[in-house]
């Protein structure tokens, strides 16, 4: 039953997570007109995300507080965020910045996600094991892409209510909706059971940062929290000039969405703990042919279709495995007494780290080059990120 209400809880917030990963960095885009500001606005992210992670997953470890709650408290965080865009308008039309007000969105969503993934994490650690995460994984992924087309087909309806219909702004009717999605996830939190983390030592802290015998746990984690850095920076910019208007672009994801959900379910029966290395590297090849189509976006809308086509096989294939070598990374964490926990906040570092950096580099390339230069150079990162993280995948593997 615990299982099966992860599974639910994953799936209601993963519906309002698309929403937010396709939509708000173009919202961002269109406001700012500026891929600087999609930098400072990530930045501005992935720093709450740490926050709501690592610094208030230590607290609760220090203060010995369960995390069943920590749903709710992610929940109200959440809605708290979206106000900031309800009232996006009005503040502006009183002189508020845009950027200032699109910054304390990406704070207070982000230390909402953190809370809500440090329970996740935490109890997918307690309630699956090695022999059943893939299947477990690849129903979690299955959802995640049923989702993907009801997600976008929603958001693009209430586009359309809101353009043609309503005639008001844009993403107004999709800021008022979302906070009330989380209301789903309630019936499904009191079916958790009381988790309350380890405590804590700074010893185990001291293990987990200097000790060597981790150096590939550490480049494994490092390398795959690079590519989203690098994407959600350049495809926003990429989206617009290829599909034009963000009704069009919720209408090619639905679309787009379809085949990933057979793929996926097809997966779910074919995958097991003997082959995912090997489905793992297919679906890195994918990425990486993909990925080459995508460099020819200026001189056709067409590449970015048909890599958004390529993608939807690709991507789900390369996640759904990625999240059990995920899952293992933190099992090869674990202190002498089993605890996973420290562990944990400790893999959220280092992600926060490797997104940090690639978000950084990105930074410095549009601050120095021609913008559209900039983008075709974090196509080619992004080839390598996935290279090197197929790589550092075998290696950790070793471990065993």
């Amino acid at each position: 039953m615990t299982a099966r209400a992860m599974v639910y809880l994953f799936w209601i917030y993963e519906f309002s997570q698309i929403i937010v990963n396709l939509f708000l960095n173009l919202f961002v885009f269109m406001e700012t007109n500026s891929l600087m500001g999609l930098v400072i606005y990530n930045l501005t992210f992935f720093l709450a995300i740490f926050l709501g992670f690592v610094v208030w997953g230590f607290f609760m470890s220090r203060r010995q507080i369960s995390l069943k709650n920590n749903y709710f408290r992610s929940f109200v965080v959440y809605v708290v965020s979206f106000l900031t865009l309800i009232l996006f308008h009005p503040f502006r039309e009183a002189g508020v910045p845009a950027l200032f007000l699109l910054l304390l969105f990406a704070g207070l969503n982000g230390i909402g996600l953190g809370m809500f993934w440090v329970g996740v994490h935490a109890y997918e650690m307690v309630t699956t094991d090695s022999g059943n995460r893939d299947f477990y994984s690849s129903m979690v992924s299955a959802g995640g892409q049923v989702l993907g087309i009801l997600a976008p087909l929603l958001a693009t309806l209430s586009f359309f209510l809101s353009e043609k219909i309503l005639h008001i702004e844009t993403f107004q009717i999709l800021f008022l909706a979302l906070p009330f999605v989380y209301l789903f996830a309630l019936p499904f939190v009191f079916r958790l059971p009381d988790f309350t983390p380890p405590k804590i030592t700074y010893l185990e802290l001291k293990r987990l940062f200097t000790s060597k015998d981790l150096g590939p746990v550490r480049n494994y984690i490092f390398s795959t929290s690079l590519p989203w850095g690098i994407r959600v920076v350049m495809m926003p910019t990429i989206i617009l000039f290829s599909l034009k208007t963000v009704i069009n672009v919720g209408l090619f994801q639905t679309l787009a969405g379809i085949l990933s959900v057979l793929v996926i379910i097809f997966l779910s029966h074919e995958r097991h703990e003997g082959n995912r290395m090997k489905i793992l590297g297919f679906a890195t090849l994918l990425l990486l042919v993909d990925l080459g189509i995508l460099s020819f976006w200026q001189q056709t809308p067409y590449a970015y279709v048909l890599y958004t086509l390529l993608l939807v096989m690709a991507k789900p294939v390369h996640r759904v495995s990625q999240h059990v070598l995920d899952l293992h990374s933190m099992e090869l964490l674990r202190d002498e007494n089993k605890d996973f926990y420290a562990g944990m906040l400790y893999r959220d570092c280092i992600i926060t780290a490797g997104r940090f950096a690639s978000i950084i580099a990105v930074g410095i390339l549009v601050f120095f080059l021609e913008e559209t230069l900039a983008i075709q150079i974090c196509i080619g990162l992004s080839a390598l990120s996935y290279f090197w993280d197929y790589w550092t995948a075998k290696r950790m593997l070793r471990l065993n």
